[in-house]
C-alpha cells in the first residue's frame, strides 16, 4: 500500500473538503466545517494507492479554543472516511501529524474531540496525547463536552 500526504488546494478542493465533512460528521451536524473555516485551514488529505481516505487540519500557534498560543499546533480534524476505518489510517494520520509537528518546530501538539469519541481520544493516548481537561458544552448539536488533549513534540537528536 502506498500512502501519501497531499496538501488541498485552496479554494479549489473547498467543495470537496466540505463534502467528505458531511461523510464522515454527518451525525453531528454542528461539528461540519463551513467553506470559511476550510479556508483558513492548512489542510492534508491522505491517499492510499491513489484514493482519498482521510484528511487532517491544522492551526499553527493556537489552543483547542483558538487564543494566540505560541508553538502550538492545533489539530483541528482528522478523518477517516467510514468504509476506510479499521485498516490503520487514523495511525497513520497520527504519525504524520507528530512528524508535520516536528518538521515545523512546534513545541507542542494540541487536538480535541468529543467526549463520546472514545476510539479517536483512545487513538491519541496511544501517540502519547495526555487528557489535559474536558470543555464543558464545547460541542453543538448535540451538545456535548471536548475532551481536549495534548503531547510535547518529539526533538530530532544532533549528532
Amino acid at each position: 500500500m502506498t500512502l501519501e500526504f497531499r496538501k488541498a488546494r485552496i479554494p479549489e478542493e473547498i467543495p470537496a473538503l466540505c463534502e467528505f465533512d458531511r461523510r464522515i460528521f454527518h451525525e453531528y451536524p454542528g461539528d461540519l466545517f463551513s467553506a470559511e473555516t476550510w479556508r483558513h485551514l492548512e489542510t492534508y488529505w491522505l491517499i492510499a494507492d491513489g484514493e482519498i481516505v482521510g484528511c487532517s487540519a491544522f492551526v499553527h500557534h493556537v489552543d483547542y479554543d483558538e487564543s494566540p498560543r505560541h508553538g502550538t499546533l492545533y489539530i483541528m480534524t482528522t478523518g477517516v472516511l467510514p468504509e476506510y476505518r479499521n485498516r490503520g489510517y487514523g495511525k497513520a494520520q497520527k504519525e504524520w501529524q507528530i512528524e508535520y509537528a516536528r518538521r515545523h518546530k512546534f513545541k507542542r501538539i494540541v487536538t480535541n474531540s468529543r467526549q463520546s469519541n472514545t476510539r479517536m481520544i483512545a487513538l491519541n493516548q496511544q501517540y502519547g496525547f495526555k487528557i489535559r481537561g474536558l470543555a464543558p458544552n464545547y460541542y453543538r448539536n448535540p451538545v456535548e463536552a471536548a475532551v481536549v488533549l495534548e503531547r510535547t513534540v518529539p526533538r530530532v537528536r544532533k549528532k
